[in-house]
């Protein structure tokens, strides 16, 4: 029947709709998380909750682990109720995080010593893809561990592509994250440019959604811009976060990164201006107050 009991821990916004979309797709689904909120929903869904990550990782068939930074994901793995203490032959684990590829590595192999696998498995899509079940799940590890495990990711994944050894999953998100920075400062500078010039933004961008410009960071957050609408969905916070591992990547490996350091360095104008909680829409915000104009839905 394949693999019925899986973990999760970090039932966050991405993490909690990916844990709903296990448990209605009949899964055996053991949780663990440090906001009471998230598991209580969890359990009322159907769930079963875990003392420590050392006690899913002798429980379960697949565990998995969606977090915010990678200290966090050092200290599940790694502390003293970590997940390499209960590790045994024939677990898989699965990191959804958004880290480095060395830490990919440094899991995999402390894993590999009890017999366990490990994939390295970030995703992307967002909390609405999240939602929907329509994540892309980009899997670094060994086939054989993806084959077994490829079953479970699809339960929330509509694009679940096999990329190549362990730390490439991460390599491919992390040349994501540094185009979603570049193309959020791209943005950020051209839209200003248009209103400073006295052009409508709306205009702007339905012209833009049929030309050569067009991006979808475009049509992700332009209507967010417009509306004033910075709510968190994917935090400043955290595309800079991702675009430090892009570049502390890039630096390893002597690739130049001469473009993305500058969006970098906008990200970064975002977060000291206060906005890093904010969505990543808000970097257009230190912009638009040097040019002194706002990327603002004009009034019928």
């Amino acid at each position: 029947m394949g693999l019925r009991a899986v973990g999760f821990i970090g039932l966050g916004t991405m993490g909690l709709p990916m844990t709903r979309h296990l448990i209605e797709k009949g899964y055996d689904v053991h949780v663990k998380s440090r906001s009471r909120g998230p598991v209580e929903k969890a359990l009322a869904w159907g769930a079963k909750e875990a003392s420590s990550p050392c006690e899913l990782a002798q429980t379960v068939d697949v565990l998995m682990m969606c977090l915010p930074l990678p200290e966090t994901v050092e200290d599940v793995v790694f502390g003293e109720q970590g997940i390499v203490h209960g590790a045994r032959e024939g677990l898989i684990v699965a990191d959804h995080s958004t880290v480095s590829p060395a830490l990919n590595k440094k899991v995999a192999e402390s894993l590999a010593e009890k017999g366990a696998g490990f994939l390295d498995a970030p995703i992307s899509g967002g909390p609405m893809g999240a939602e929907a079940g329509t994540l892309t799940v980009m899997v670094g590890g060994e086939k054989d561990h993806f084959t077994r495990a490829k079953p479970v990711f699809d339960a929330f994944g509509k694009n679940v592509v096999h990329v190549g050894d362990v730390g490439s999953g991460s390599g491919v998100k992390l040349v994501n994250q540094l185009l979603v920075g570049v193309h959020t400062a791209a943005l950020s500078e051209a839209f200003v440019l248009a209103v400073k010039a006295g052009l409508d933004p709306q205009l702007v961008t339905d012209v833009i959604r049929n030309s050569t410009g067009h991006s979808y960071m475009i049509d992700r957050t332009i209507d967010l811009i417009q509306d004033r609408d910075f709510a968190q969905r994917f935090s400043i916070d955290l595309l800079l976060k991702d675009m430090k591992l892009a570049s502390q990547w890039a630096g390893e490996l002597n690739s130049p990164l001469d473009l993305g350091r500058l969006a970098e360095e906008m990200v970064h104008n975002a977060q000291r201006a206060g906005y890093g909680k904010q969505d990543v829409a808000a970097v257009i915000r230190p912009v638009e107050e040097k040019a002194g104009v706002k990327v603002q839905r004009l009034s019928p």
